[in-house]
């Protein structure tokens, strides 16, 4: 796997410690289009709802909450983020701790380049694997370019239908409720009914009025 993808892609790196994180960003920005730093659970969150990275880089040693806490929160509602864990030092507890986080890759500390690069592979390789994704026949869904496609032809998104469509897709095994969809879609801001209704409405003219499906007093979601 060529890691001259990765200059396509934008990386979540959460790291506390200010001198590891400004000396691994030097490496690191070598490789990625864009690299978003945090340095608590609730920043991390918070550029990871805004900015929506590609892959996510976690020193598990952050504190009160840790980088494990981050990823469970995360795995919540996104099962196919590649992620790599950091650590100074690796104990077997960690094993246990996120058997079930799907994690791509571990790296102890100090940073080496071949192990980040191999880590790195993998997780292009977990992202080739699910940058497509089949809505029927017809219709196909880029997450990597954010497009939208029936019968190979592109198909006009708006930006907040774009952004719906995303996140119904990443948590298509799930429901979405209507504050998640306010939080991601919106910023946060508390809409009308008729806003959702219409936005829905639109989107369901492209895709199918079947595709969207909802779930009484619980939310919406995808139908795939």
């Amino acid at each position: 796997m060529k890691l001259e993808q990765l200059k396509n892609l934008t990386l979540l790196y959460i790291e506390d410690d200010d001198l590891i994180r400004k000396k691994y960003y030097q490496s690191l920005s070598l490789l990625f289009k864009t690299i978003y730093q945090a340095i608590s659970y609730k920043e991390a969150l918070n550029i990871y709802h805004d900015k929506s990275p590609d892959i996510l880089l976690v020193d598990i040693n952050l504190g009160e909450l840790s980088g494990i806490d981050i990823v469970k929160k995360i795995r919540e509602t996104n099962i196919d983020i590649p992620i790599v864990f950091l650590t100074s030092h690796f104990d077997n507890k960690y094993l246990l701790e996120v058997a079930n986080l799907q994690i791509d890759g571990y790296i102890v500390k100090p940073l080496d380049i071949d192990k980040l690069q191999k880590a790195m592979s993998n997780c292009l390789k977990k992202i080739k694997n699910v940058s497509n994704i089949i809505l029927d026949n017809n219709l196909t869904y880029n997450f990597q370019s954010n497009e939208l496609f029936k019968n190979n032809n592109k198909l006009s998104l708006g930006k907040k239908e774009n952004i719906l469509l995303n996140l119904l897709l990443k948590n298509k095994n799930r429901t979405i409720s209507r504050e998640e969809l306010e939080y991601e879609v919106w910023n946060d801001i508390v809409v009308s009914d008729s806003s959702i209704k219409n936005l829905i409405g639109i989107l369901r003219k492209k895709i199918g009025k079947e595709k969207i499906v909802n779930i009484l007093g619980i939310g919406w979601k995808i139908n795939i």
